[in-house]
């Protein structure tokens, strides 16, 4: 939880240092459009370590080092770590973080067209 809440500070001082360097002012607008970009992209990274700490890709992964390794090196390749022991960090709090940001868009959102 504390995690959450100070990813989703960081992402919103992100989102203001985006509207002041980007939109030149604070506007609901602008707001909107720079927390949708830091929310969008802190979720999709969020689900990229969701992914590859599943080991979806640890089957694709080693086999494409075996096919393409010479056998003389191959002792080199089966001692290389997965993809899923290299994303091993926690991933909730990036996903929470994205979705709260993502919320707060929404709430934004209604507010401007109300």
């Amino acid at each position: 939880m504390k995690k959450t809440i100070l990813n989703f500070l960081i992402a919103h001082l992100i989102i203001l240092l985006i509207m002041f360097l980007h939109y030149k002012q604070f506007s609901i607008l602008s707001y909107i459009n720079s927390s949708f970009i830091v929310g969008g992209t802190v979720t999709f990274i969020g689900l990229i370590y969701y992914v590859f700490s599943t080991g979806f890709f640890d089957f694709f992964t080693v086999s494409m080092r075996k096919v393409f390794t010479p056998k003389r090196r191959m002792e080199d390749v089966m001692s290389m770590r997965k993809p899923s022991e290299v994303f091993s960090r926690p991933f909730s709090s990036l996903l929470g973080s994205g979705a709260l940001v993502l919320a707060m868009t929404a709430i934004a959102l209604t507010i401007f067209y109300l």
